[in-house]
């Protein structure tokens, strides 16, 4: 989920790193106070994490599908709702969209390309780093606030379909390809260097196709939802490369979490699928698995081998000491405070609120979501699960957690290798897993290859166990079901998840410091505005209009007025016939929702704008 970028390599690819950011108005980020110095922030919105998706000449040099207009061009990307730096100037990448210079001479052929000659094995390549998917932007009155660690409004499904399209016309357009080679070859352009680009440009044009396959599904994201286990399951899938996969459409896409006060989280994931465990060298071995698996699932590079050959490790681009670094850095995130721009909060309302969210019965919820005071970044936390079945049922759009219990493929190169990696982890996967498993493999495989950025060399020894020892034991993410795959049909897998025992079989609840920052609302973004979640679940929104960035301080959201600019996608939770849209529901979180009356709730919703705070007089501080 977020990453951190270690010093490398030359000056030049520091230059090139760190050129492509001017900050936002830094005294509105300032009055967030979350804890982070200028370069800090350009380091989260630079660095990378190893994720490579397309060589910097050819980003540089790509058009938009159906016109010659760059790709870059900054109407273009605000479109997907990626952050524009301050600067004007022509090619600047967005916030999050990082340069690797790794040496590419260990990755695979999908990475390694050659398109010219001479070439270099650090050619500069753009991928996304954490801060892509995990920076918010909000505006008030003609005030911009830049929100660290919030979740994105982008819209990746809508990006990544665009950027396809304009690879496979490129490809296939004469005109658009004879601009493209001119632009990326510049003095190199010569006939048998054109032979070498084309032929690369199509072999990543067939990968990615072949990504898109496995992901597709008629469902339409919109901003600021991602099904990342999806992604992530199919990538590793993928590169398994075993034939006649079953089907794993990325069909239940979820809000992008909100990363401050993560490290104090004894599980993430709002399934709370991966644990934070096992400390090591002063971090979470367990949160840098993590990590390594959401690279793995955002263009990393990655060779997975059968067990005799993959001695040790699995190759890929994820930059293991980069994400060590960030994991610490996140560790300094704070909550953002409630912003002096908005309204001042109602000290007598706020009071009011506290009163009914630490309270138990209707309205209390503090059972659920602890209290911590904004600035506590060090209390540790369990977080409170609650199931999709029983009488305590969430009752919340089931798919992601469901989706992740039932996903099962074919094991392909990574057959007889133990669940854990390492030989006596485990019983070795037979012709078919739960991808949970393949991944854990997977992620464990990548953290042994680089080691030494972990621990300083391959073995040692921390706290008297082998670092293989300490890895092996690494839940990167829950144990799921053994056997072999059965025909379920949706039904029957929809039938299991509501009726079988899991830890994953439920969504979690977690501290709402800086909740008001991180709309919409439930774990699929399916409720516009806090206000809104506090109404019986019949009475929320069934379609409302995203994309704006302008926030509606009152109702605590972003405003779902159509007309509004940049509301351009209509969310809707059921469809023409008035059924729930599997991955879009809005019911559940409903705890006697409809026995509060409106004050009880415009109460609560004024105590979760700053939620651990405390009054001083007729003020409320953060």
């Amino acid at each position: 989920m977020h990453t951190y970028w270690m010093v490398q390599g030359s000056a030049l690819a520091f230059g090139l790193l760190t050129a492509t950011v001017t900050l936002a108005d830094p005294a509105a980020d300032a009055s967030l106070d979350q804890g982070w110095s200028g370069p800090q922030k350009v380091n989260w919105y630079t660095r990378s994490q190893g994720s490579r998706l397309l060589p910097l000449s050819w980003m540089q040099a790509l058009e938009q599908p159906g016109t010659n207009a760059p790709f870059l061009d900054r109407a273009h990307i605000e479109k997907f709702r990626y952050l524009l730096n301050a600067s004007t100037q022509p090619g600047q990448l967005p916030v999050g969209f990082a340069i690797d210079t790794q040496d590419d001479e260990r990755f695979s052929e999908i990475t390694r390309l050659r398109w010219k000659h001479p070439q270099s094995s650090r050619e500069p390549w753009v991928g996304m780093n954490c801060a892509a998917c995990h920076t918010a932007e909000m505006s008030y009155q003609g005030t911009q606030l830049r929100i660290e660690g919030g979740p994105t409004q982008a819209d990746f499904q809508g990006f990544m379909r665009a950027l396809r399209r304009a690879l496979v016309e490129t490809r296939d357009d004469d005109a658009k390809w004879q601009r493209f080679a001119a632009a990326v070859l510049k003095s190199a352009d010569k006939p048998d260097n054109r032979t070498l680009l084309k032929a690369e440009l199509s072999r990543l044009v067939d990968w990615e196709l072949r990504v898109q396959r496995a992901n597709e599904t008629s469902l339409e994201y919109g901003f600021g939802r991602l099904d990342a286990f999806g992604n992530i399951f199919n990538k590793v899938v993928l590169r398994a490369n075993a034939q006649q996969q079953p089907p794993s459409p990325s069909d239940a896409p979820v809000s992008y979490p909100f990363l401050w006060n993560i490290h104090q989280h004894d599980r993430v994931q709002w399934n709370g699928i991966a644990p934070n465990s096992t400390k090591l060298a002063g971090i979470e071995v367990g949160a840098l698995g993590r990590n390594v698996g959401e690279v793995l699932g955002v263009f990393a590079d990655l060779t997975l081998r059968p067990p005799g050959p993959a001695i040790a490790g699995y190759r890929s681009s994820a930059h293991v000491g980069n994400l060590k670094q960030l994991e610490q850095q996140i560790t300094l995130l704070r909550p953002p405070a409630w912003p002096p721009a908005f309204p001042p909060i109602d000290a007598d309302r706020w009071d009011a609120g506290r009163k009914l969210f630490t309270a138990t019965g209707p309205g209390g919820c503090s059972a659920c979501h602890q209290v911590l005071a904004r600035k506590d970044l060090k209390t540790r936390f369990a977080a409170q699960m609650t199931p999709l079945k029983g009488n305590d049922a969430i009752g919340t759009d089931p798919w992601m957690a469901c989706n992740s219990y039932t996903t099962r493929a074919q094991t392909g190169v990574l057959r007889f290798t133990p669940p854990r990696f390492f030989i006596g982890s485990g019983v070795p996967m037979r012709a078919s897993a739960p991808v949970t498993d393949m991944l854990n493999v997977a992620v464990i495989g990548s953290i042994w290859n680089q080691s030494a950025q972990v621990v300083g060399s391959p073995g040692k020894k921390e706290s008297g166990k082998p670092f293989s020892t300490i890895i092996e034991a690494i839940d990167i993410v829950t144990d799921i079901s053994a056997g072999e795959p059965s025909a379920e049909n949706r039904a029957e897998r929809l039938q299991r998840c509501l009726s079988e025992d899991s830890e994953v079989l439920a969504y979690k609840g977690r501290p709402l410091m800086g909740v008001w920052a991180t709309a919409p609302y439930l774990h699929n973004g399916s409720v516009p505005s806090l206000f809104d979640l506090l109404l019986p679940p019949a009475m929320r929104p069934t379609s409302f209009a995203v994309g704006t960035r302008e926030f509606d301080p009152v109702r605590v959201g972003y405003v779902v007025d159509p007309a509004a600019a940049g509301n351009s996608f209509t969310f809707r939770t059921v469809d023409a016939a008035g059924r729930p849209i599997d991955g879009n529901a809005n019911g559940g979180h409903d705890y006697g929702n409809a026995v509060l009356t409106d004050d009880q709730r415009w109460a609560l919703v004024e105590y979760m704008k700053a939620v651990g705070g405390k009054r001083v007089g007729n003020r409320v501080l953060p």
